[in-house]
């Protein structure tokens, strides 16, 4: 599924807060699309558009991927693991479970028979909030990375990833927490990403103490509105284009 952009519709594109980054000199540009919804201030590559949430960029396309959350950085070369075999059978091999295969590889249809199913359920990836993933790596269909979660480039993801845990290597492990316990604690509880960068940006968001403890102080006194998550598929927000002003 793809969709063909004018200039003109870039720029409006981009004053709405969704930006793709376009090569210069084309009159318009094709490219897939996801046909789940994004959130505005979000930047997009030109290979493709990606579920973000706002405050998020993607420099890859991937399909397999159903929601992103915000503050989200991914770099590129992104690839989803989508294509399994069993391993808990004597061969591997599709040609011992899969019709087309024994078929086209010299069996008949009378083995047909004798020829056992493989389908493993695949699930769509998502991906939580302030996530950052490094260039060139893999995950595999089904795997959920949680907030505040740093993927290593080049690992390649094989299970699920716990909030604020950096992992690398291949398959991808532990390689240690971004802060201790406590902290990760306390910042899950803020649930910091709900609110709109223009605000949180006062709270000293370099220093993680320092911000929980600026974060509970301006929320008690009111000083913080939540932003709400107002995510359009691509195509929807593409056609209303032309009737918003």
């Amino acid at each position: 599924m793809s969709i063909t952009l004018s200039r003109a519709q870039l720029a409006q594109l981009n004053k709405r807060g969704i930006k793709i980054h376009a090569s210069k000199g084309a009159e318009e540009i094709r490219l897939p699309d996801t046909p789940h919804p994004l959130e505005r201030y979000s930047n997009h590559s030109p290979s493709g558009i990606m579920p973000l949430g706002a405050y998020s960029y993607s420099h890859s396309f991937c399909r397999g991927i159903s929601w992103i959350g915000r503050y989200c950085s991914i770099g590129t070369g992104l690839n989803l693991i989508t294509n399994t075999h069993p391993t808990d059978r004597v061969s591997s091999s599709p040609v011992f479970y899969s019709n087309r295969k024994f078929r086209e590889w010299g069996g008949s249809r009378e083995g047909f028979e004798h020829v056992v199913p493989f389908e493993e359920e695949s699930a769509d990836v998502t991906i939580g909030h302030d996530v950052w993933i490094g260039g060139n790596v893999s995950i595999r269909a089904g795997v959920r990375i949680g907030n505040g979660a740093v993927i290593a480039g080049g690992a390649t993801v094989t299970k699920d990833v716990p909030p604020y845990a950096i992992v690398g290597g291949l398959p991808a492990k532990l390689i240690r927490m971004r802060f201790d316990e406590q902290t990760v604690e306390a910042l899950l509880a803020t649930e910091w990403w709900q609110y709109p960068a223009p605000q949180l940006i006062e709270l000293s968001p370099h220093a993680p103490h320092i911000f929980i403890e600026k974060f509970g102080h301006a929320l008690a006194e009111g000083k913080l509105k939540k932003q709400p998550e107002e995510r359009l598929a691509f195509r929807t927000i593409v056609r209303n284009l032309g009737r918003s002003k």
